[in-house]
C-alpha cells in the first residue's frame, strides 16, 4: 500500500491528534515530501512525538522511510489528496474554511516591517521585472497592472517575440525582479532565478513551500503562500499577497509624495466605446497640467486632487456604460 492508502485504512484507529496530522499530510503531500520532522511539525501544528507515533502506526520505521514512500507516490506540483472527512457537502463553506486557513497561515509569516521594506524596494527600483510562467502568469500580470498605477518601468517577462535572455541581460542591482513560483514550475524557473542572482538583481519570490530552497539559494526575499487544496489548488492566498504588495506600494507612493498613484487612470479612457453617445467627454474636466508636472512638484494636495478627478472620470464612464446597456 502507498502512503495515502495506509492513512485512509488506519484513519479511524488513530488518536485525534494523529488524525489531524494525517489529514494535514494528505492535503500537503508536497510539504511532507520536502520538510524534515521539525518543519512538518511546525507546518501541521502537531508535535514531533505525535508525528513519530503516526509514522510507526502507518508501518514506517522512521520519518526517512515515510518520506521515501511519499516520494514514490507523489511528485511536487501534482494535485494533493483530500482527507477522508474534508467535505461537509457544502462546497462554498468547505472552500471558505480551506482558504481562511491558508490565508491565516500565510499572513502569520509576514510582518508589517517586511512589507514596508518591500514596498520601498519596489517603488525605488529603476525597473521592476515580473515573471510568472504557466499557472503563475495571471498573478504576475495582475501585480504588473496594479504596480503601473504607482510607478513606471514595470515589465512582464518575457515580452512577446523576445527571449528571456534578451529581457534580463541589462538588469542589475538598480533593478528588482519579482518571480512567481506557486505549485508547478518549469526547470527554466530556477535557471532564470540563478542568472538574475548572478547579475546582482535583488529578487522577491512568491510561491508555496516547495520554492523555499530555490529562494534561499538566490538570496531572495521569500513570501510563502499557503495554497489550499481539495482536488484542485486554490490560489487565494497567493493573489492576496499580490494585493498586499500593490496596496503597500500605492500607500507608500502617496505618503512620500511620489506623485504617481493613479497616473494611468489620469489619462482618461483613451479607448472609445463605439456607439455610446457622450463617451468622448470622459476626462474633459481634467486640468491642463500634465500628470508628469504634478508628479514633479511632489505636492500632496495636487496628488489628492488628481485622484479625486480620476475617480470622478470613472463615475462618468460607469454612468455612460449603464446608459448604453439600457439602450
Amino acid at each position: 500500500m502507498n502512503v495515502v492508502e495506509r492513512i485512509r485504512q488506519s484513519h479511524d484507529s488513530l488518536t485525534t491528534t494523529e488524525q489531524e496530522a494525517a489529514d494535514f499530510i494528505l492535503g500537503h503531500l508536497t510539504d511532507a515530501l520536502i520538510s524534515n520532522s521539525a518543519e512538518l511539525s511546525q507546518l501541521s501544528g502537531v508535535s514531533q512525538p505525535t508525528l513519530s507515533r503516526l509514522f510507526r502506526k502507518l508501518g514506517y520505521k522512521n520519518a526517512r522511510e515515510f518520506r521515501r514512500d511519499v516520494r514514490r507516490y507523489h511528485q511536487p506540483g501534482a494535485p494533493e489528496v483530500a482527507s477522508p472527512d474534508s467535505t461537509s457537502g457544502n462546497f462554498a463553506h468547505d472552500l471558505l474554511e480551506r482558504d481562511t486557513t491558508s490565508l491565516s497561515r500565510t499572513y502569520n509569516r509576514i510582518s508589517d516591517g517586511q512589507i514596508a521594506t518591500l514596498a520601498a524596494r519596489i517603488l525605488d527600483a529603476r525597473t521592476v521585472a515580473i515573471l510568472g510562467l504557466r499557472n503563475n502568469y495571471p498573478m504576475a500580470l495582475h501585480l504588473r497592472e496594479q504596480l503601473v498605477q504607482s510607478r513606471s518601468n514595470v515589465m512582464m517577462l518575457p515580452q512577446p517575440g523576445q527571449s528571456l535572455a534578451e529581457e534580463i541581460v541589462d538588469l542589475d542591482g538598480r533593478d528588482l525582479a519579482i518571480l512567481f513560483g506557486v505549485r508547478r514550475r518549469t526547470p527554466i524557473f530556477a535557471t532564470i532565478a540563478q542568472e538574475l542572482h548572478r547579475q546582482g538583481v535583488p529578487i522577491i519570490m512568491v510561491g508555496d513551500s516547495t520554492l523555499r530552497r530555490t529562494a534561499q539559494s538566490c538570496d531572495a526575499t521569500f513570501l510563502e503562500a499557503d495554497v489550499s487544496v481539495h482536488i484542485l489548488t486554490s490560489f487565494t492566498a497567493a493573489f492576496s499577497l499580490v494585493a498586499l504588495l500593490a496596496d503597500a506600494v500605492a500607500t507608500r507612493a502617496q505618503l512620500t509624495g511620489h506623485g504617481e498613484v493613479g497616473r494611468v487612470a489620469g489619462l482618461g479612457e483613451i479607448e472609445k466605446l463605439e456607439g455610446v453617445e457622450g463617451i468622448g467627454e470622459i476626462g474633459d474636466e481634467l486640468p491642463a497640467e500634465s500628470i508628469e508636472q504634478a508628479g514633479e512638484t511632489g505636492d500632496a494636495a495636487a496628488v489628492e486632487g488628481r485622484i479625486e478627478r480620476i475617480n470622478r472620470g470613472f463615475a462618468q464612464l460607469d454612468e455612460l456604460e449603464r446608459g448604453a446597456l439600457r439602450r
